[in-house]
């Protein structure tokens, strides 16, 4: 006999106590339906929380219920009649931490399953994180992190650290980093001139590699170059500019943009050696940021001092939890 179950909650945002919650209720049921909670000033979007259950939790049902600005526990008979509408059929068993649960397992003629109700095994909780998510970052499971996330962005020319630098600050608050898709492309590609679409593949590889580490990293995602500097890459090879390769430009919070002068390490892979072409790569970039209106900071000096330079600009990108334009922002 197949055993059927419900979970109901706001989950915004899911954290792992909400993690922890359905794992169980899983071992409890053989199929489990999630209702989504909502209501019409969520900071939140209800689309955005549908699309982290269900990536969290492939196979269970996912449900959104509107009901107003009515808390979960103001009437479970109302709860018990919306459910219902969702969930015709029988409700065997009602999991949940609170005691609400309780009353609406008995409106719908089913048991209740009340876990961890003081949530001692995880002991996180919805409104300290979106209020203050860097402090309880190891709450916030892998798939919600990005949309809390600040995303720092390093660009220059080449040979002025970039790499070193997004390595040296994972290292101090915690990677991993995105490193350049671009290098890889360059040394497995066919000799020749660069054609435009070859740009677009880089900018293919790194967009990808970047969602997939920002679900692994802290609070700051570091990153080594960005389809920005891509597109100034299209100027100096192709002597023209993309604007269908501008268009997929998604601007970070900050960038570090490293200066030309710090000493040139030979290297294979590399284009343009002479100071005054790496000059020129600087001044383009430059105004690529200014043209997009990016907020950055200029890194110069020794290496010592581009690190301090660049540690204090994370340590206050810390200070302030990521800002969101409302519940349908974009994230």
């Amino acid at each position: 006999m197949t055993t059927t179950g419900v979970i109901l909650g706001k989950f915004m945002p899911p954290h792992e106590g909400h993690v922890a919650l359905v794992r169980t209720a899983s071992y409890l049921v053989d199929r489990l339906t999630i209702i989504l909670s909502t209501s019409d000033n969520d900071p939140i979007s209800p689309s955005m929380r549908k699309g982290w259950m269900e990536s969290l939790f492939p196979e269970a049902v996912v449900i959104v219920a509107n009901n107003g600005a009515e808390p979960l526990a103001s009437d479970s008979a109302e709860w018990s009649s919306i459910i219902r509408g969702f969930h015709p059929e029988a409700i065997d068993r009602v999991i949940g931490s609170e005691g609400y649960i309780v009353d609406l397992a008995r409106s719908l003629n089913a048991q209740h399953f009340i876990l961890d109700p003081m949530w001692m095994a995880f002991p996180a909780n919805s409104i300290e994180v979106r209020e203050d998510p860097f402090s309880h970052w190891k709450s916030i499971p892998d798939y919600v992190r990005p949309y809390f996330q600040k995303r720092l962005t390093m660009v220059g020319p080449e040979s002025t650290g970039k790499s070193y630098m997004a390595d040296i600050l994972a290292a101090k608050f915690g990677g991993p980093y995105v490193p350049e898709y671009g290098r890889p492309y360059e040394k497995y590609r066919i000799a020749g001139d660069y054609r435009a679409e070859e740009l677009h593949f880089i900018v293919d590889g790194h967009v990808a590699h970047r969602k997939t580490l920002s679900m692994k990293a802290g609070p700051i995602l570091f990153e080594d170059t960005d389809p920005l500097l891509t597109a100034v890459w299209a100027e100096m090879l192709l002597d023209r500019s993309l604007p269908d390769l501008e268009a997929r430009i998604e601007l970070p919070d900050h960038y570090l943009l490293l200066d030309a002068n710090a000493p040139w390490e030979e290297d294979p892979l590399r284009y343009y050696g002479k100071q005054e072409l790496r000059q020129k790569f600087f001044t383009k970039i430059k105004a690529k940021l200014d043209a997009f209106g990016a907020s950055y900071t200029l890194l110069s000096g020794d290496w010592a001092e581009r690190e301090a330079q660049a540690i204090t600009v994370v340590e206050n990108m810390l200070k302030t939890p990521k800002i969101h334009g409302g519940p349908d922002a974009p994230n």
